[in-house]
């Protein structure tokens, strides 16, 4: 006998990329940002008030939110704080979503989603990519009938990014809720940030997992008019940021400067690793990313599993269209230098 819902029982969870047990692996298989947050960040973290900590933090994360107007020039009634921008994508399912309705996104694309429509007891519509991983003509037709599409943007794991023009376009012609999922859109050549405020049913999703360092801490904003804003501040739960994120998170934003430096690093070597691979044979999907997509010249799950002997840890995903790929983070330079010593190795 069970005591869960039926579709908790006929669900799988998501499955996170593998954490290693030890220290000795380099590990380029969840996308974080190789290098520390930054020092501003630090710095508010341990001139942090700890007797503050008996309290609860500010309900709505004001802090980030004040940091994001400054920075981002948006308004302080289109944002919504969220503990990781996974927390976001609950919020939007619980607030678009109801059971039964049909939800969408691009296949492949981010395997958590699945995993949210089906704890809403939403159904499925996937919408695939064209051979190249680009955006079908017709995806308004295809998502026509959804609640809500979740278009991941730059993708992943594909790592390319579709024209703001195209993301327009579907915009324009899609009913339900589009969500802009930009959890890369730092590494990319452009963003749809501006789109929200365009249309009244776009939301911009952003986190501070991959381009601030700050995976640990769990904090993902969104962006949208107020009206969706104030709607999904009802669900959300009562505080679901701590006091100690918000404040490294708002610090974060504010240090420019050294977001920007870091960014530059990781594209810099992004380019050298594309290079590295097209010359040892791999076909390598152009990266908008901080994480390339290859196919590896020998058969994709014995490169992953041949690295992982070595300690290096990448990623691999079974499937028709992602099966003969393998998902590589961009490292710091001298990992970067590790992997193609080891992948030399492999190759032979």
């Amino acid at each position: 006998m069970s005591y869960f819902r039926e579709n908790i029982d006929a669900m799988s969870g998501y499955v996170p990329g593998e954490q290693p047990k030890t220290s000795n692996v380099i590990k380029l298989n969840t996308n974080e940002n190789p290098y520390a947050p930054s020092s501003k960040a630090v710095e508010a973290l341990n001139n942090y008030a700890i007797d503050n900590l008996r309290k609860y933090p500010e309900p709505v994360s004001q802090p980030v939110i004040d940091a994001a107007v400054k920075v981002l020039g948006v308004k302080a009634n289109e944002v919504i704080v969220g503990n990781g921008s996974d927390d976001i994508l609950t919020i939007i399912f619980r607030s678009f979503a109801n059971e039964g309705d049909f939800t969408g996104w691009l296949d492949p694309s981010y395997s958590l989603y699945p995993v949210l429509a089906d704890i809403q007891g939403a159904k499925h519509r996937f919408v695939e990519l064209n051979e190249d991983f680009s955006l079908p003509e017709n995806i308004a037709e295809q998502a026509k009938g959804c609640s809500v599409f979740f278009l991941t943007n730059p993708n992943a794991p594909t790592t390319n990014s579709f024209s703001k023009a195209k993301v327009r376009e579907f915009c324009t012609d899609f009913e339900g809720i589009v969500v802009i999922d930009e959890a890369y859109a730092d590494f990319s050549d452009e963003n749809c940030l501006e789109l929200y405020k365009e249309f009244p049913n776009v939301i911009v999703t952003r986190t501070f997992s991959k381009s601030y360092s700050l995976a640990g801490i769990r904090v993902g904003m969104a962006f949208a008019n107020e009206n969706l804003i104030n709607g999904m501040l009802k669900v959300k739960d009562s505080y679901n940021v701590n006091a100690l994120s918000q404040t490294m998170a708002a610090a974060a934003l504010l240090d420019v400067d050294y977001f920007n430096e870091t960014v530059s690093k990781i594209k810099a070597t992004r380019a050298r690793t594309e290079q590295q691979l097209t010359e040892l044979n791999f076909k390598v999907c152009p990266s908008q990313t901080n994480f390339i997509f290859a196919e590896p010249p020998i058969e994709a799950a014995t490169f992953f599993n041949a690295l992982k002997e070595k300690n290096i840890f990448i990623r691999y995903f079974k499937g028709g269209k992602t099966g003969k790929y393998v998902r590589i983070t961009i490292g710091t330079d001298e990992e970067m230098d590790a992997f193609f010593k080891a992948t030399k190795e492999i190759l032979g």
